[in-house]
């Protein structure tokens, strides 16, 4: 794996990027990164699509140089479903089967994502009126994956998934969910969540 890291590091020397700074633009600590880099952790689709964009390479070179069974030399870019849409109010109204309406988006995202559109005509949420955003498919919740990241989430018992900022609860596998528009929900109980990987103007 020493060649792959080499890789990375050649790739922030092309960008005139250091280790430290990519590691402050992704949220995480160098060591976390570091480990990423020599394929000693294992890096999931969203920190590849991040990594890729800062470094301007590939998506699938990426994934393929963090020990990722994947042919290098696509950017898993392209044109992505549009599965639902987000109301006023963060609620979401998702059709995950949905491969008829297409969007194309600039940047390198897996082949798996999809997006959702904001049809937000008053309130806060107005301002992205016809923005996408772009997720991934569902997933058990884990808490080094979604903590303090802006998630679409379906609380358990709950009829609509919602989007909201993911932050600790106070109980063991409970999470506080916030926005900017509606009270905190404290303790909530995840059924699922897709992290958000981009929220692009239209």
């Amino acid at each position: 794996m020493a060649d792959s890291k080499k890789w990375f590091l050649d790739r922030l020397k092309d960008k005139r990027l250091t280790q430290v700074k990519l590691a402050e633009l992704l949220d995480m600590s160098p060591s976390t990164l570091s480990l990423l880099f020599a394929g000693k952790r294992k890096m999931r689709v969203e920190q590849a699509a991040e990594i890729s964009r800062f470094l301007g390479v590939p998506l699938n070179d990426v994934m393929a140089h963090a020990g990722a069974n994947v042919p290098a030399g696509g950017n898993g870019g392209g044109m992505h479903s549009i599965v639902g849409w987000v109301d006023d109010h963060g609620n979401a109204t998702l059709d995950w089967s949905e491969r008829g309406r297409k969007a194309e988006l600039p940047g390198a995202y897996p082949p798996t994502a999809v997006c959702i559109q904001f049809r937000t005509t008053q309130g806060f949420y107005a301002l992205w009126d016809g923005w996408l955003v772009v997720t991934l498919p569902p997933r058990e919740p884990e808490p080094e994956q979604l903590l303090d990241r802006y998630c679409l989430v379906l609380v358990k018992g709950a009829d609509k998934p919602i989007l909201r900022q993911i932050r600790r609860g106070y109980s063991p596998n409970r999470y506080t969910l916030v926005d900017f528009v509606s009270d905190p929900i404290y303790d909530a109980e995840l059924a699922w969540f897709s992290p958000i990987l981009a929220i692009i103007p239209r």
